[in-house]
């Protein structure tokens, strides 16, 4: 990409775009915090809430490897468009869907809708961050993730006494993505012109055998391999914090999510411009080796209190850490395959969605404690670290990106 064409500044129209757009794409999906709750009053079977729950996270992670490949700064543009409208398309159907059967064909559209458009936005933000500033730009767009989080759910219940029914509560969710098709019509203008700036291969799709060469490079598979058990681990505490800080018997247990976040968004809003000054590899890493040892100490809690404050630290070392996982791949991937391996974290992301509540489904099968899913969250956060840490060997804030 020639100086001319890339973006210089974070404060440039595609940045500013994307940003917004990720914001959207993640409200549409925050305001499912209550869908089990949902399938039980529509009368759903229990043993097809968790399936109906899953199907759109298992889309999202079945589509990802094939769209990792097949994105390119000329056609992402295009996958977000369609992305937004399928989208759309799925939150509308809701109230009517009310069928098993319906029902899980619109939990497929919407997954489909919301990995076409995070792919492409992925795709997208790899090529017109400036150098310098990539893993505060990669800081800015995470908050997208994580402020939805925090407005969607008082949202939702506000404006539910006045519906139909609670399913037309997603439905009213439908038009707050039009803003995102408006959005990128002059965006798609903008990454056309960055397109015709790169050199022809970088739109044309990877053969499998280089997505396979690519995965051999020089810490590749350690970050996605990392990023895979990061994800795993959180995904664990995630779902089973809840009965942990009930069985200390005092306090609110929402409060953890609460401290988590909170300290999560102060880092990263805080701490935002020295970011690019960390090495991604080492401190990445080094987040994860903290959390290894501060996620078994949950079990030591004695009271809600004190396990309000390790959320705190916990939130600290996941604010500092997953920005750093996208800078990090940024450093050790080839210019033409950055939107690929940054797309391969998501797919690793997806599958420790997953991967967590099953194997703490499984632990908890067995017999085992409570306390024994936070000690197998942190071995699994302990082999990341150990996966991660060489990379910083690969990885520098004076590195040219």
């Amino acid at each position: 990409m020639n100086a001319e064409a890339q973006p210089k500044s974070l404060a440039s129209y595609e940045f500013i775009a994307l940003c917004v757009v990720g914001l959207l794409c993640f409200c549409n999906i925050a305001i499912f915090y209550g869908f089990y709750n949902y399938l039980q009053g529509l009368g759903i079977p229990a043993a097809w809430r968790g399936p109906l729950l899953a199907l759109e996270p298992l889309t999202a992670l079945a589509l990802r490897p094939w769209l990792s490949a097949a994105l390119n700064l000329s056609n992402c543009t295009r996958a977000m468009r369609i992305g937004v409208c399928l989208v759309i398309l799925a939150l509308a159907s809701y109230p009517v869907a009310t069928a098993l059967p319906v029902l899980a064909l619109v939990r497929i559209l919407h997954g489909a809708g919301y990995v076409l458009l995070l792919s492409g936005l992925i795709t997208t933000f790899t090529h017109i961050l400036p150098q310098g500033r990539v893993a505060q730009g990669f800081g800015i767009l995470s908050l997208a993730s994580l402020l939805p989080s925090a407005l969607m759910p008082p949202f939702v219940e506000a404006v539910t006494p006045f519906l139909p029914g609670p399913g037309y509560a997603y439905a009213v969710a439908a038009p707050l993505m039009v803003p995102a098709l408006l959005l990128l019509a002059p965006l798609g203008r903008k990454t056309r012109a960055l397109a015709a700036a790169l050199p022809q291969e970088h739109s044309q799709r990877p053969a499998w055998a280089e997505v396979r060469a690519n995965l051999r490079l020089p810490g590749v598979a350690a970050l996605i391999l990392g990023q895979l058990g990061l994800l795993t681990g959180h995904t664990i505490v995630y779902f089973f914090i809840k009965s942990w800080s009930l069985a200390l018997g005092t306090g609110n247990p929402g409060l953890f999510f609460t401290c988590a976040n909170v300290a999560t968004i102060a880092l990263r809003v805080l701490g935002m411009r020295h970011l690019d000054k960390l090495n991604p590899g080492r401190t990445t890493g080094l987040a994860l080796l903290f959390l290894a040892v501060l996620v078994p100490c949950f079990t030591l809690a004695g009271s809600q209190t004190v396990l309000n404050v390790m959320a705190v630290f916990y939130g600290l070392a996941l604010g500092l850490g997953m920005p750093l996982f996208n800078a990090a791949m940024f450093h050790v991937s080839p210019k033409r395959l950055r939107g690929l391996n940054t797309n391969l974290l998501l797919v690793a992301m997806d599958a420790g969605f997953i991967l967590g509540p099953m194997i703490g489904g499984w632990v908890l099968a067995a017999g085992l404690s409570q306390q024994s899913l936070f000690v197998m969250s942190g071995a699994i956060l302990l082999m990341a670290a150990l996966t991660v840490l060489p990379v910083g060997r690969l990885t520098s804030a004076e590195k040219d990106v």
